[in-house]
């Protein structure tokens, strides 16, 4: 683990544990897990998974998330395991995702046994894609003529297509690559997209400076709308 992130999920857990005893479940996914985390960019994803969650165990872990506040990353996630053990049609492209890069830092593996309906994954990365695509488009017209601003948004918008693609590679039955260019690369052969434009996004997206030109993030875009293309042609029961 990164001593950046170690630093924050390890005291975390300290306080949780005088609370909540061995009466949960932690797991860190992601970019922190896989090796491709990129300070500033990625997240450190934490999700406990917990027996209780009425609103007297929420306020005794206040102490576990205030010294959480005071970083730059979103906050643990906590579900129950009721809850969790229902969520594979809510959350399958997060689940997907987990499943690519996690490890268990306390009680038991919450992925043991845990199905994905494809038909879930399908249509989820679907209305992902598309919702990314709406996305990026309004943001190249608010900033076509600003290679910085485009820059910004496609570094920004790299790290939740990426979880997107790794969830379509995982829907494909197809490796999942952990390096972010790697990975771009096949998930470009797999749409039948440009592979070099998307591993050229890829590869700049830890560069908080990157200037983007219009043609090479209308490239982007062209590369999101053919996943969602490809999604929506996608029949489960020829693969």
């Amino acid at each position: 683990m990164r001593d950046e992130v170690d630093r924050l999920v390890s005291p975390f857990l300290a306080e949780a544990d005088t609370v909540l005893g061995g009466r949960y479940s932690a797991v860190l996914y992601g970019s922190a897990v896989r090796g491709d985390f990129v300070p500033g960019r990625s997240d450190v994803n934490l999700m406990l998974i917990l027996e209780d969650l009425s609103p007297p165990v929420l306020r005794s872990l206040g102490r576990a998330f205030s010294g959480w506040r005071k970083s730059e990353y979103e906050p643990p996630l906590l579900i129950s395991r009721s809850e969790w053990s229902r969520a594979t049609d809510v959350f399958p492209i997060e689940i997907a995702d987990m499943r690519t890069g996690y490890t268990v830092l306390r009680g038991d593996d919450p992925m043991a046994g845990l199905a994905l309906e494809r038909s879930d994954l399908r249509r989820a990365l679907e209305r992902e894609f598309r919702g990314k695509l709406l996305r990026l488009r309004q943001g190249y017209a608010a900033s076509a003529g600003d290679a910085q601003a485009l820059g910004a948004l496609a570094g920004k918008s790299a790290g939740t297509v990426l979880v997107l693609l790794r969830a379509l590679l995982t829907l494909l039955g197809r490796p999942v690559p952990a390096d972010p260019v790697e990975l771009a690369g096949a998930s470009a052969d797999a749409i039948g997209a440009g592979r070099e434009h998307l591993i050229h996004v890829f590869s700049h997206r830890g560069e908080r400076n990157w200037r983007c030109s219009p043609a090479e993030f209308e490239h982007y875009l062209e590369a999101v709308a053919q996943a969602a293309r490809f999604l929506d042609q996608l029949h489960l029961g020829d693969q």
